[in-house]
Formats: structure tokens, sequence, C-alpha cells
């Protein structure tokens, strides 16, 4: 089990809405500026994918199915200065264009936001397509983007209505586990590594089931009154984002969920939750 601590933002910029760092994000990817693209992250930084993972013998080759996690500015800076944009200009690219975001979740310090992006070539036509949800939170007095849980298989006018119903049935019958208190079955649906963002500096990392075991706070969390009670953010052939609230008047969980499919098993591969 990795906990990754907060860490300060060395921003050089101040973001004083979720909305502001979400739409900066794109505006310095743009740029090609190294610095100021990690000037709009929270620290830890983490990125998960549900999709495929990228070539390994390709010099851009990054685990991200493996939660990529970035400690600091300098680290998220110098990561994307040595990889650069080639890889994104060899096809076509000449800018992205994000998507309107959503709320889903918020608190004082911590907003889920739904969107994504499309990449473009120089006459406007689409690339690729994305759906992410976004944990953004305030660190240091500034909004900042602390994770990013992509789809990654998105494709524009497809039925994921299979791929839905897969996640949601695997996640509700995790929580049916929890509600039973069968632990070992409840950690039967977590893909590993597993991915946990439980507020703003906290990321922690599950290696494996004994890992999560031990991490009773993630377990305490995800309690429900009903499993079934789950709402789809997005959906890709791989990967779907799954919210819920669940209110008793005591307390309030709110969290959304990445699902992917790996090895023929829809499970829980990343989650951030309102703390």
């Amino acid at each position: 089990m990795t906990a990754f601590g907060r860490s300060r933002r060395l921003s050089i910029a101040n973001y004083q809405t979720p909305e502001a760092a979400y739409w900066a994000f794109f505006e310095r990817f743009n740029d090609q500026d190294p610095d100021g693209w990690a000037g709009v992250m929270s620290y830890p930084h983490v990125r998960v994918s549900a999709g495929a993972a990228a070539n390994r013998q390709s010099r851009f080759f990054n685990p991200r199915t493996a939660a990529r996690v970035y400690s600091d500015h300098d680290d998220y800076a110098s990561t994307a200065r040595s990889m650069g944009w080639e890889r994104f200009i060899a096809t076509g690219w000449v800018r992205t264009q994000g998507m309107e975001p959503d709320r889903i979740h918020e608190s004082e310090d911590m907003v889920l936001l739904a969107g994504g992006w499309t990449r473009l070539r120089s006459d406007d036509s689409p690339i690729v397509s994305n759906r992410v949800l976004y944990t953004l939170t305030r660190l240091d007095g500034s909004w900042g983007i602390q994770a990013r849980f992509g789809v990654d298989s998105f494709a524009p006018d497809c039925d994921q209505t299979s791929s839905s119903q897969a996640a949601i049935r695997s996640a509700s019958q995790r929580q049916s586990a929890h509600q039973a208190n069968e632990l070992d079955g409840w950690l039967d649906f977590f893909h590993f590594p597993l991915t946990a963002v439980l507020g703003p500096g906290c990321v922690v990392v599950a290696e494996d089931r004994e890992q999560l075991r031990a991490r009773d706070r993630i377990w305490s969390r995800d309690a429900g009154s009903d499993p079934a009670r789950f709402q789809v953010v997005a959906a890709g052939s791989s990967g779907v984002l799954l919210s819920q609230h669940h209110d008793n008047g005591i307390s309030a969980r709110r969290h959304v969920e990445l699902v992917a499919l790996r090895g023929g098993s829809w499970k829980t591969l990343a989650i951030t939750a309102l703390p």
C-alpha cells in the first residue's frame, strides 16, 4: 500500500474555481508548455486509464493503467518535457478542445467534474475523443486537478448499454458483498493496482488484495443502502465511470469510480470519494 501525501502545488498560476483549472489544462496543453501544464495540477497527481496500455516498446510508453502518480510539479513537468508533443503532432493534431464540464459531486475543497476532450486537425476534423472524470481539489488556496480517470475507449455515437450494465452489475455486487460483511467477496470486485483519491492531497494505491484489506478507510466508505442506485457518467467499450450518492440522514457518501474490463471481468480500477 502506497499513500502519497500532500505536496505544495508550486503553481505558476492561481485558479479561483475548479472550472478555471479545468480549462487551463487544455490551454497549457495546446501551448505545449510543460511547466504551465504542470501548474494546473494538485499534487500528488494521478492519471488512471481504463483503456489498453500503450505499446511497451514505444519510447512514449507510460504505465497509466498502473496509476502513474506524479509527486510534484517538477516530476510532472519533466515527464511532459521528455515525452514531448511529437506523438500527437504525428497524427495531424494541432489542438485539443475540451468539452463543457459538469459538476457531479462537490464539497468546499473538492469537486468532481465530468468532462473530456477531442483532438483536432488543422481543418477541425476530429482525431479521437475521450471522456474523463477530473477530481479538482483546493490546495494552498488554488484549485488544481488532483486526478484524472479516463474511459479511454470512448467512441461517439456508439451504444455502450452493455458496458454500462456490466459495470453497474459489478459495482452493485461489490456493495452487496460489503453489506453482507463479506470482505473476501468484496475484494473480488477490484482490479489491482487500485487507486483511491480520498480527499485533497490524499492519493492511495493498493497493489494487491492484501494491501487493500488493510485499508479500513476504503472499506468503511463503500457502504450504501441501495447498491443498484448508480448513475453512468460516461461509458466506453472497456471503461465506465459510475457515480453514487448515498445519504442516510446521518452521513453522506459521494463518489465516482472507474470500472474497467480486464481479463474478461468488469471490476473497479479507481475510485475518488469526497471526504
